[in-house]
């Protein structure tokens, strides 16, 4: 079944994913705004909903991007994260790297608006319940 909502593109780019203290040299796969597919030469022995550091080198004389991630799937020496947390401007690097290599543009830019939409969302009122609370005098 499947569950993303936002679509992905094919991009292959050089990085290295951390958890705690090992260092995997991977693959990015593909990518959408939320998240990525993500390959290694190696088993990466990482447990589902772990949180990571993915730090992915999209230009050789750029900073790379780097990204907190969370484990959704994992299968020998691939894995599917989410993104949790962007440093420095690297969504906005992200969303120019998906303009550029999306064929669905218009697509691209409503799940933008999605995600703007969610962030500004404040918790609480993402995990109330859709009842009433009731009143205590």
């Amino acid at each position: 079944m499947e569950q993303r909502r936002f679509h992905r593109v094919k991009f292959n780019a050089p990085g290295e994913l951390i958890h705690h203290d090992m260092k995997y040299r991977c693959r990015l796969e593909n990518v959408s705004l939320r998240g990525a597919l993500i390959s290694a030469d190696e088993c990466l022995m990482v447990p589902l909903n772990e949180s990571c550091t993915l730090t992915v080198n999209l230009e050789p004389d750029r900073e790379p991007m780097v990204i907190t991630v969370s484990v959704v799937h994992c299968f020998f020496s691939m894995v599917g994260v989410k993104f949790v947390a962007f440093s420095g401007n690297a969504e906005q690097r992200l969303l120019e790297l998906l303009k550029q290599t999306t064929a669905e543009p218009e697509k691209l830019m409503q799940e933008w608006e999605i995600a703007r939409q969610e962030k500004s969302v404040p918790k609480e009122r993402e995990e109330t319940s859709a009842e009433p609370a009731a009143a205590i005098y």
